[in-house]
């Protein structure tokens, strides 16, 4: 027996390829500059550090602005899947999951990414000054 396809329909999502691929590039150059700190400069003050969080926050707002149109589709795509699954609610509900989860991927993968380095940012800073990083303030 075959897997179900998604349902095909044109919902007019903008394509954020290029936006997408930019905030990669931003993401990388800071996942460097957090290699270098921890690896090169092995300290970090409050200032700095702050900015560097904010850059990362910058980054993740962006990104998570650009998803904002794939979430206002949620409703109508969950409709769909009721619709064309009427007598199989629970494979409606998971085509309907999985396919919202592949528009998202793009835009998850590198929001994780900011998510991951701001983790990673105030473990390093716990670690050199034993007490919470200045953005647990925030």
């Amino acid at each position: 027996m075959s897997e179900p396809e998604f349902i095909i329909h044109d919902f007019n999502l903008p394509c954020h390829d290029n936006e997408l691929s930019y905030a990669g590039g931003k993401i990388d150059k800071l996942k460097r500059n957090l290699k270098k700190i921890v690896t090169e400069v092995k300290l970090i003050n409050d200032e700095e550090f702050i900015i560097f969080f904010e850059e990362i926050i910058v980054t993740l707002d962006y990104v998570g602005r650009l998803s904002m149109p794939a979430f206002a589709i949620a409703d109508d795509l969950q409709e769909m899947y009721k619709m064309k699954f009427l007598h199989a609610p629970e494979l409606s509900k998971q085509l309907w999951l999985d396919h919202f989860e592949s528009i998202h991927k793009p835009y998850n993968l590198l929001k994780n990414r900011c998510f991951k380095m701001v983790e990673d940012l105030d473990e390093y800073y716990i670690s050199l000054y034993e007490k919470n990083p200045p953005n647990w303030k925030l």
